[in-house]
């Protein structure tokens, strides 16, 4: 299911919780991460675009400058390859196999273009100087969450074993999505799996329910079932917190195509207020 799990890292702690979930998966899965320091390219380049404009030659004088955006540039080189090396370190202490890379460009150009080619991306909400994330969701981490072509593990603070497993299901192919990847994991080590569906006034909410239940029954996949009527957001952030779940699995966007451009309320507010870890299907 997930072969090749791609984790963003830069040396901070919420990276280590972020590489750390991975691990988790990687150990049941057998797959393969693949470790990704980003060097921002706009950081290192500024030197040379207050020495002189992109399309003109540097004027004399300027060259401290340059010499400076070299030296940044060796700086995050450095600093880069230790934080690949102690993921590498990290992994290999899991006894799973990691590969790691060195980028030089736009943060998020470079993850999603590596997204293209991996099954799942494990991110940590927040970086050094909060390059992944803020008060609200930055734009990095944003981004991500919402361009990514595969799903997305977005992490908490700090590391939380893998128990229990809530799916929000609201009918749509996302959500079909999330409800087979939460019915693999559960099944996986006999995890809790719990389904939820949020009656939030549109019609055929207990269709919705009954086709989710069928499936898992039909899979022979152990759930508690809960269908509860209110805010959808509300409710999937009461419902974990009553059934004290570590993972929360949700589609992206529901049956609103739009909300794939302008990133769901709902995914938006959960990933914001959730207590547990929550993975983003796209």
């Amino acid at each position: 299911m997930f072969k090749q799990i791609l984790v963003p890292v830069d040396g901070s702690e919420d990276a280590w919780v972020a590489l750390s979930q991975a691990i988790e998966i990687a150990q049941e899965e057998e797959s393969t991460i693949q470790a990704l320091f980003v060097a921002d390219s706009r950081i290192i380049e500024a030197p040379y675009w207050t020495a002189a404009p992109p399309d003109e030659p540097l004027p004399t004088g300027d060259e401290n400058k340059v010499e400076l955006a070299l030296t940044i540039g060796e700086m995050i080189a450095g600093f880069g390859e230790k934080a690949l090396a102690e993921a590498k370190r990290r992994c290999e202490e899991a006894q799973v196999v990691c590969e790691t890379s060195y980028e030089v460009g736009a943060v998020v150009n470079v993850i999603l273009e590596k997204a293209e080619h991996v099954d799942l991306v494990v991110l940590g909400r927040h970086g050094q100087g909060a390059i992944y994330a803020g008060p609200h969701l930055g734009s990095v981490f944003e981004a991500v969450v919402r361009h990514a072509p595969c799903p997305v593990l977005a992490t908490q603070a700090e590391v939380r074993p893998i128990r229990k497993v809530l799916v929000a299901y609201d009918g749509s192919d996302r959500a079909k999505d999330a409800l087979y990847i939460g019915a693999r994991l559960a099944q996986a080590q006999s995890r809790d799996l719990v389904l939820l569906v949020v009656n939030d006034g549109r019609p055929g909410r207990l269709n919705v329910f009954a086709e989710a239940k069928d499936w898992l029954e039909k899979h022979g996949v152990p759930a508690k079932y809960r269908y509860e009527e209110g805010e959808p957001a509300e409710t999937i952030l009461e419902v974990a917190r009553e059934e004290d779940v570590s993972l929360i699995i949700i589609g992206a966007f529901g049956h609103s195509r739009f909300l794939e451009i302008f990133f769901g309320s709902t995914v938006d507010e959960v990933v914001h207020q959730a207590i547990a870890p929550v993975m983003i299907c796209h």
